[in-house]
């Protein structure tokens, strides 16, 4: 099985060439390093052969084959190679219009199957009384709050513009609780990331699929240009988890408010867990909405082709239209020019009849030079003596 113009290529597929086939061959056959192809590999966790393998197997002697690891979440089931980082669905096959597409396959668990596997495997998330232990985004921001603290602390015109953003109760139990989450998703090979000096939302990436978390009062503006309203807000008031802004994902609850028996910090493990259960489905999503594109992309391709048939079967109509008139156009120009010429020879005979029998004839001299130019003009435009009838037939 070869890579070459292939775009999406099976995981189990991928696995068994680079256990078969030197990378360096698969790389080169479809038109990236070897470094690119292998890079790709470990992306998707695809072991490759360890170095003298291919030696050892031309050798005869016994080698090992590492098993392919399950895909982890959020990760696609096929590989891409070449799709084009400007496309969200990457790079059409070149032969769509004659392939058969069929619906993804299935998937072997569920979305709640997959839940309850994380349920059991995602350590329930503790929040501590203190940042002493902070993950690095939460640290980031902190480190960066000392900076406006002694500014602010220091002028003698205080302004809320220059107030740092996290010293009130609110915004320390919001950061608790946040770093609590960070550290939970960080030990499940999740990467957080953030944007912005005072941010409402997180980016936290599952496989390949990002996942947007806020952790919140339900109607704070938070732009990051000036601090708080409140910087003595207390921790009491109201915060809000969503996932995805609360967009609703089948079977699996984005959206968590405190209650005044029940704060959302009793439920950071289950956000953790579906936070995870999010990059899933949003990878999945992602598939089925892959398909339902190229199924699009060939009925526009095959509509696309269809109306080009059509212009150009009118072109060529319109063309041999125009191309019958030209050449109308052309015989009855012929058919006028024969008759002119025709006309120009009796007018000549009639000129010489008539001199013959003049009181004053012209002299024999003028008349045969004039008469020899006037032939000459009726041979020039007679399309019968030049043959330019039988021209461009």
């Amino acid at each position: 099985m070869s890579l070459t113009m292939q775009t999406n290529i099976a995981r189990e597929a991928l696995y068994e060439l680079v256990w078969t086939t030197p990378v360096k061959t698969l790389a080169a056959q479809h038109g990236i390093s070897d470094v690119a192809f292998a890079k790709t590999c470990k992306q998707h966790n695809i072991p490759l052969p360890p170095r003298g393998h291919w030696a050892k197997l031309e050798a005869g002697k016994k080698v090992y084959r590492q098993p392919l690891p399950e895909r982890a979440l959020g990760m696609p089931r096929d590989v891409a190679f070449g799709a084009s980082k400007w496309n969200y669905y990457g790079a059409a096959p070149g032969n769509l219009i004659g392939m058969e597409l069929t619906p993804p396959r299935p998937f072997d668990e569920t979305l709640a199957e997959v839940r309850a596997k994380l349920a059991k495997k995602v350590k329930k998330v503790s929040v501590r009384r203190d940042l002493s232990m902070a993950h690095p985004i939460i640290r980031k921001l902190l480190d960066a709050d000392i900076l406006r603290r002694e500014k602010y602390l220091a002028s003698p015109y205080r302004s809320l513009y220059d107030a740092p953003y996290f010293d009130s109760p609110f915004e320390q139990r919001r950061l608790r609780a946040l770093n609590a989450l960070f550290l939970c998703l960080e030990k499940n090979d999740v990467r957080v990331t953030s944007s912005g000096k005072n941010p409402h939302e997180f980016s936290v990436k599952v496989g390949l699929r990002d996942v947007m978390i806020s952790i919140d009062d339900p109607k704070v503006e938070r732009p990051s240009w000036y601090g708080g309203s409140d910087i003595a807000k207390a921790a009491s008031s109201p915060l809000v988890v969503r996932i995805n802004g609360g967009a609703a994902v089948e079977g699996i609850q984005t959206t968590w408010e405190d209650k005044s028996d029940d704060g959302i910090e009793a439920h950071l493990t289950d956000v953790a867990v579906n936070i995870l259960v999010a990059g899933e489905n949003s990878c999945r999503e992602k598939e089925f909405s892959h398909y339902q594109w190229l199924v699009k992309h060939k009925a526009d391709l095959i509509e696309w082709a269809k109306k080009d048939k059509e212009e150009a079967e009118k072109a060529e109509r319109e063309r041999r239209i125009k191309e019958e008139k030209q050449r109308l156009d052309r015989l009855l120009a012929e058919a006028k020019a024969l008759r002119e010429a025709e006309e120009i020879r009796a007018y000549v005979a009639s000129v010489r009849k008539l001199n013959e029998n003049a009181v004053d004839p012209v002299p024999e001299d003028d008349l045969r030079n004039w008469a020899l130019w006037a032939l000459e003009q009726a041979d020039r435009i007679d399309p019968v003596r030049s043959r330019r009838f039988l021209i461009d037939r």
